[in-house]
This record gives structure tokens, C-alpha cells and sequence, in this order.
């Protein structure tokens, strides 16, 4: 796939063409933005662009048919790791689900994995999937390869929240910065996955630039008509962790349409703005480890006369 193919990251295409058609590539880089903005896509065209056997570091990506590039579409190319909650639930014997930090043990692991020499005589790249999360003692272990890497190694860091990963990291890094989407990109890969018009427009101006985050809320059966606020929790998963994740996303849909009123003028900012603020209070609460269904019946009793 051409990087010109990942629609509303053209600039951020044409600054990773550069370092392809000149060949020059940074060892380490942090791939950074809103989540659900094509990071993590990019990296492994990026990466399917290095390890191509037919053009290899062609400035519009890799041939897309050789053995080489179809492995690496797979996840499957021998020189190519991808971390994220799949990858450590393996290592761990662990639900996918579960994996809420990215562990030391996992990088120690990733570590000396790509201290050895590529497979197939080419380039090794490790992608880090929500490399924000990454435990404290797990960025020390990373700090050491990235500050002398075996040669032809690519270290690429996937973060929606830069500031969370060390200094130290960020300062050995070439930061890639990725810009939210316009909500008609957002609209047209929804109706491309099924989602009715109607639903597709407003889920394209709810989800704040996250197609991600768009289908996410279109699973979740979000945005739902106003429910009475002692009904609401009934819906909710019984495991925990999922009841969660649901109220996490409902107090997202309601903060945005909250906005979305605000500036249409269907609410003013007066009024609003005590409601924002404690759908904000709610949501620390929730991270905080508060019941999920008391979480929900609060946040639909603030915003219910809205």
C-alpha cells in the first residue's frame, strides 16, 4: 500500500517518504497522536517499505507482492515484531483484554529478540503498540538498545499520549507527529464498513477525530437515546473490566455531545461547563477503580435536563 493510500496523514506519508528515498532512518522514532488516527497502520507500511525485496526503501512504500511484503501485512515476516496486548498475552498466558501496562519482562524479552541479526539479511523492526503505557522499569530496558542499536535496527513507538513515555526516551527518538482526521474521512470509512448515513455523520462529529474511536462507539450501540438513569447500568457487561470500558465510552459520547450542543448553540457554555467538569470528575473516578454502573447513573443525572 502506498503511504498516500492512508488517508488524512499526507504529511506525515511524505516526512517518512523522505527518509526512505534518501535512506536515511533514525533508529529510533515515537509515532504520536490521537488514538485511532492510522499510527500503528503507517508503521507497518513503514516497515513493509524496509523490508520489501523488490524495492526495498522506496519513498512510496513497499511493492506490496513480493513474499516479504505479504508477510509483513500478515504480522508474520520473520524480522518484523509487533507489542501490543496480543503479543504479551501470548508471553503471558493471559486474557488480551487484561493487559492494561506494557510489562519489563515483555520488552526484556523484545529486547533480546531484536539483539539478534535479521533473519533474512535485511532490516529488524520492532513496532510498540500503545508504547505509552509502558512500565517504568520496561522504558529503562528500552533506553539501553535505542541509545546503541545493532546496526539496521528500527525501533518505532506507537503513543497517543507522547508526554506519558520518559524524557530520556522521547530525547533519543524522532518524533512523528499524526493530526486527528476530518470527520468526512471518519464518515466515509464508517459507511465504507456498513454504518447507516445517519449514524455514520454523527458518529464522524462525536468521536474527535478517532475513526477508532468512531467504530468503537458504533459497537457499543453509542450514541443511544437518553435512558432513565437508574435503567442505564442494566446494560452493562458482568465482567468488570468490560462494564468499565462501556462506561468509559458512554461518558465520552455524552462529553461530546455536549460539546457538539455548545457549539451549535443548543446549550450554553455557562450551563455546560459544571456538567463537563464533572463527567471529567466521574471518569477519574471510574480510573480510580469506582463501581461502573454508580459511574453511569451519575453521569446520565447530570446530563438528563441538558
Amino acid at each position: 500500500m502506498p503511504f498516500s493510500d492512508l488517508r488524512g496523514q499526507e504529511r506525515t506519508a511524505a516526512l517518512l517518504g523522505r527518509f526512505l528515498a534518501k535512506g536515511r532512518i533514525p533508529s529510533a522514532m515515537v509515532f504520536h497522536g490521537p488514538e485511532g488516527v492510522g499510527k500503528t497502520m503507517m508503521a507497518l507500511e513503514f516497515a513493509r517499505a524496509l523490508l520489501c525485496s523488490e524495492r526495498p526503501m522506496d519513498p512510496l512504500g513497499g511493492c506490496g507482492a513480493c513474499g516479504p511484503c505479504a508477510s509483513t501485512a500478515k504480522r508474520a515476516h520473520p524480522d518484523l515484531r509487533v507489542i501490543d496486548s496480543q503479543y504479551q498475552a501470548t508471553l503471558r498466558e493471559e486474557d488480551p483484554a487484561k493487559q492494561k501496562t506494557l510489562r519489563v519482562d515483555t520488552l526484556r524479552h523484545l529486547r533480546r529478540d531484536m539483539e539478534l541479526g535479521s533473519m533474512l539479511g535485511s532490516w529488524k523492526v520492532a513496532v510498540i503498540a500503545a508504547a505509552h503505557t509502558m512500565e517504568t522499569a520496561g522504558a529503562s530496558v528500552l533506553l539501553k538498545i535505542i541509545e546503541e542499536p545493532p546496526p539496521k535496527t528500527l525501533w518505532i513507538l506507537v503513543a497517543s499520549r507522547k508526554e506519558s513515555l520518559p524524557a530520556t526516551v522521547r530525547s533519543r527518538c524522532f518524533l512523528v507527529p499524526f493530526a486527528p482526521l476530518p470527520a468526512a474521512i471518519i464518515r466515509d470509512i464508517l459507511l465504507e464498513r456498513g454504518v447507516e448515513e445517519r449514524q455514520a455523520s454523527t458518529l464522524s462529529e462525536l468521536c474527535d477525530g478517532s475513526a477508532s474511536r468512531a467504530l468503537e462507539l458504533h459497537e457499543a450501540g453509542l450514541p443511544a437515546p437518553m435512558l432513565d438513569p437508574f435503567d442505564a447500568p442494566e446494560g452493562l457487561p458482568r465482567e468488570l473490566y468490560l462494564a468499565r470500558a462501556k462506561v468509559e465510552l458512554s461518558l465520552f459520547c455524552l462529553e461530546q455531545s455536549l460539546r457538539l450542543k455548545i457549539r451549535s448553540g443548543g446549550v450554553g457554555y455557562r450551563l455546560a461547563a459544571p456538567v463537563l467538569r464533572s463527567i471529567d470528575r466521574l471518569r477519574r473516578d471510574l480510573r480510580a477503580n469506582a463501581d461502573p454502573a454508580t459511574i453511569l447513573t451519575l453521569a446520565h443525572l447530570e446530563t438528563e435536563n441538558l
